[in-house]
């Protein structure tokens, strides 16, 4: 469960890119934006401070610049918000320990001004602007094209240094032979064609399947990347294990105790949080985790069923809960759960997909296929709807020209049948 935690949450960045969108105002670099969101701190904290890497400071300002630089279209449920604001100040913290990292081994890099000169043009691109235009917009922040240079400069030599200190702060990548007759075996397996059939089956069955050589750069391509992150993410691991991190922010500390396994600060943490008179359903999922990590089951289950006491219409609490029930092989229990949640999910499509997923998880065949079967309905009914939002915006004119095109199909035929009627 842990683990599934950590790779759906998980946001390793290990350069901050700076988006520079121009919509009304100029969103960029931390220094030009205003401080603005909530922060969860202690009220006697240095408010300006989110958490301390080696004695290094992590501002407000600079996480709320990235966080909304980051933040994502739509909104986010209450067990996303955590998750994704823990990953975004996880990221500059690993960014603090790798710029770190470079002054140690001496990284030292070189942006040219054809490099700057690349950046900016694809900003005026993006933006669909002149030069002028982007003056005149920067300008109306405080903020001039130089100072743009300059900042652009900036963030592609800390770009440039990360790079280099992440590649010589972990080992050469090997890629074997073996490893890679492997993926192509498992992408690729071989057609169980008896020789006893046709052989045009078997014709179709070997052009099926590529040969070795026709796919071996993507497979090795394929593995060198997954043993290259995989190398990033443990020598990260390493960095932060021996680094003294603080954080002030007590929901994000309290949650980085338990993405670190930290499982009894976790608990001391969120039991503070569920005992306050306005906490969340969500609090009471992370501290049953905790005590799950503790191995102390009895308390994870007593934590979740007084959790859906207090919140019996959160659906969130109801899939955590049944997975846990699972791990337990209660499966009674969690589909008995699950139904209650199915009884009241009306046309929500994540929740029927969730809902065949974890009936899937539990042998529960029949629910699982009523489940998906709603889903293919809603996903249907999205896409038409779809459709028709996209055939009502047609404009009067290009509803006008595709009737004038009809008619003059219509004038076409109708002389043809008058000769033939002849």
């Amino acid at each position: 469960m842990f683990d599934t935690l950590r790779d759906n949450s998980r946001i390793i960045v290990y350069i901050v890119v700076v988006a520079f969108v121009i919509s009304g105002g100029f969103m960029g670099y931390g220094a030009y934006l205003n401080n603005q969101g909530g922060g969860g701190q202690a009220p006697n904290q240095r408010q300006s401070v989110i958490a301390e890497v080696n004695g290094m400071e992590i501002s407000q300002q600079e996480y709320f610049s990235l966080l909304q630089q980051q933040a994502p279209q739509s909104n986010l449920s209450s067990s996303q918000i955590i998750p994704f604001r823990y990953n975004v100040l996880n990221a500059l913290i690993e960014r603090k320990l790798i710029m770190s990292q470079a002054e140690e081994l001496g990284v030292d890099v070189e942006v040219s001004e054809a490099e700057v000169d690349e950046r900016y043009n694809n900003i005026l691109e993006q933006n669909e602007m002149s030069d002028q235009e982007l003056a005149d917009a920067l300008a109306e922040q405080g903020y001039t094209i130089g100072q743009l240079r300059e900042d652009i400069k900036s963030s592609l030599t800390d770009s440039k240094t990360i790079t280099q200190t992440i590649d010589q702060g972990i080992s050469e990548i090997e890629v074997t032979d073996q490893e890679i007759q492997a993926l192509y075996e498992q992408r690729y397996p071989e057609s169980e064609t008896a020789e006893a059939d046709s052989i045009d089956e078997t014709e179709t069955a070997e052009d099926e399947r590529p040969e070795l050589e026709e796919v071996r750069e993507d497979l090795e391509t394929e593995i060198r990347n997954q043993k290259n992150n995989q190398a990033v993410n443990n020598w990260l691991t390493e960095l932060k294990e021996s680094a003294d991190i603080t954080i002030n922010d007590q929901v994000l500390s309290a949650y980085h105790a338990l993405e670190n396994e930290n499982y009894d600060q976790a608990v001391d943490e969120f039991s503070t949080f569920v005992e306050q008179e306005e906490t969340d359903a969500i609090f009471f999922s992370y501290l049953a985790q905790a005590y799950e990590g503790q191995n102390n089951y009895d308390k994870a289950e007593e934590t979740y069923n007084t959790a859906i006491e207090s919140f019996p219409e959160n659906n969130d609490l109801k899939f955590n809960f049944a997975e846990f029930l699972s791990e337990q092989e209660k499966n009674e229990q969690a589909i008995t759960l699950l139904d209650e949640v199915a009884a009241g999910a009306e046309d929500d499509f994540m929740t029927y997909y969730r809902l065949f997923m974890l009936y899937s998880q539990l042998g529960a065949e029949e629910k699982a296929q009523s489940a998906i079967e709603k889903v293919q309905s809603l996903s249907q009914n999205m896409q038409q709807n779809q459709e028709n939002v996209e055939i009502e915006e047609d404009s009067p004119e290009e509803i006008q020209e595709e009737a004038e095109e009809l008619e003059e199909d219509i004038e076409v035929e109708a002389p043809l049948e008058t000769e033939n009627n002849n």
